[in-house]
């Protein structure tokens, strides 16, 4: 997963661009670039159904279907998702509005019949991953970019 920001390019407001906000090291040497901090790192399989429909198990309805890699993502990104692309799949992006838009509440039939609300089952990506996208800009300008590995 990678975020970025919609910005202006060389101080023209009529010309946006999306930039990768993510933490980059560059190796010249070795010719390969890397994050160093990702804003998200677990692994939680309701989230993928929640995302974009991926092993989506549960009956969950998602944000969106996959809408692979947006025309005009940030050069790190594609570059990074050009070199995965034989252990990538389902390419997609939601920007921040979308996830704060989603109804988190809305209740699912958790591994005990339990029924709770999804926001119980993903509460790092609610309580923290969400509020730290919004501290980068307004949720139109803020977008995760990701796709899962096989």
């Amino acid at each position: 997963m990678y975020i970025e920001r919609k910005t202006i390019r060389n101080g023209n407001p009529l010309i946006k661009e999306w930039i990768s906000v993510d933490e980059w090291i560059h190796d010249p040497y070795f010719e390969i670039s890397e994050v160093r901090n990702r804003y998200w790192t677990y692994r939680n399989y309701l989230l993928f159904a929640i995302l974009a429909n991926v092993r989506n198990h549960y009956n969950i309805q998602p944000i969106s279907q996959p809408k692979g890699l947006p025309e005009d993502v940030s050069h790190e990104v594609k570059k990074q998702s050009d070199e995965e692309n034989g252990d990538a799949h389902t390419r997609s992006w939601l920007t921040l509005k979308e996830l704060l838009e989603y109804d988190w509440q809305q209740k699912f039939e958790d591994n005990n019949n339990e029924i709770v609300p999804l926001e119980a089952m993903v509460i790092p990506f609610v309580n923290e991953f969400i509020p730290r996208l919004s501290e980068i800009d307004v949720s139109e300008n803020v977008r995760m970019v990701f796709w899962f590995d096989n």
